[in-house]
């Protein structure tokens, strides 16, 4: 790991270089986070925390890795997706034009063919093929990430922090199992949004930016590609199922979100402060220890995919059921009583 560290220096410093150079565009061309009854921090805010992302990654493949025609194919289509974000940062889009191309951008990225073409072994059935349902499947579950992790960026640092973990999860996994330059791009990732997260959680005091919807549903976008991609390719680095745990904590907020709107006769995508940040705040935690419990919980349950992937990676039904079982325990919690059993979990973090 050792031999990574100057292309990774070199990521860094590009990562650094891009948002200084990008804050004075922003001011420029009004991609900003300006306070609102929605929002309560303080000034204009740059939205371009996923734009350098992006393009940290992207010029630090080009200067060194070799690339493929597909990972060629997926940085164009994950740009796409980044350029609708800005927009949406910058002139608010109705939520089905941000959906009908997370859609598109999840049938091209299966047309170059990363696709979920199995689920594994689920249930002890034998293995689940998807046939012609490939390419809906994936477009779905990639346009899913998308809106679970733009879902995820309500506080300072959590959209961020909860993408490093499932990338660096992934990474973990994936090191010693797959090629160095698919080892490197997931190191990039890891690398340009730990710069990111240096600047919007201000350990650099002096400036402050925001990940934007750009960031989130580029990030959102690039770890159900990293996710398909593992876990469908010929080396197998991953079961299907190890995928879940790896993203539990913004995939069941996601879903318990959009019951909890449905059962109150709204749109899923109807914007509200029902999400699982939201809650605990609401219950008297501070925005820091809230994030850091969603980060610890994220943690937890990545920790549990990777034990199930590396001593029982012959079982995926286990791992499935085992995560089912827990999501729907989280399901049952925090619909019926979300607020008392925050206020419960505060009192035992406090004591």
């Amino acid at each position: 790991m050792m031999h990574y560290l100057p292309s990774l220096a070199g990521v860094a410093a590009l990562s650094f270089l891009i948002i200084r150079l990008l804050i004075p565009i922003s001011h420029t061309i009004g991609l900003l986070d300006r306070p609102s009854k929605r929002k309560n921090h303080s000034g204009a805010i740059p939205l371009i925390g996923g734009i350098s992302i992006y393009l940290s990654v992207i010029l630090s493949s080009l200067l060194f890795l070799k690339l493929s025609d597909t990972f060629i194919g997926i940085a164009l289509i994950c740009g796409l997706v980044t350029l609708v974000g800005m927009l949406d940062d910058r002139y608010p889009l109705q939520a089905r034009y941000r959906l009908i191309v997370q859609l598109m951008a999840g049938v091209a990225i299966a047309g170059i063919g990363v696709k979920v073409n199995t689920l594994g072994n689920l249930l002890p059935i034998g293995e689940l093929h998807l046939g012609l349902l490939a390419i809906p499947f994936t477009a779905i579950a990639i346009t899913g990430l998308c809106n679970a992790f733009n879902m995820s960026d309500g506080i300072d640092g959590l959209a961020g922090s909860l993408t490093l973990v499932s990338l660096s999860s992934l990474l973990f996994l994936a090191y010693g199992q797959a090629p160095k330059n698919e080892v490197l791009l997931l190191t990039y990732l890891c690398t340009s949004i730990a710069i990111f997260l240096a600047f919007n959680l201000r350990v650099c005091p002096k400036i402050k930016i925001f990940m934007g919807d750009a960031g989130s549903m580029f990030l959102g976008c690039a770890v159900a590609i990293a996710m398909i991609y593992f876990s469908q390719s010929e080396r197998e680095v991953i079961n299907p199922a190890t995928t879940l745990w790896l993203v539990a904590i913004p995939l069941m907020d996601m879903i318990r979100t959009m019951l909890r709107r449905i059962i109150k006769h709204r749109s899923p995508f109807h914007a509200d402060r029902t999400h699982l940040h939201h809650i605990l705040i609401r219950t008297g935690f501070s925005h820091r220890q809230a994030l850091l419990f969603i980060v610890l919980a994220a943690i937890s349950f990545a920790v549990i995919g990777i034990f199930l992937e590396r001593v029982w990676p012959q079982n995926e039904s286990l791992s499935f059921i085992l995560w089912f079982v827990v999501f729907g325990i989280y399901l049952k919690v925090l619909i019926a009583r979300p607020f008392i059993v925050a206020k419960l979990i505060r009192r035992r973090v406090t004591a």
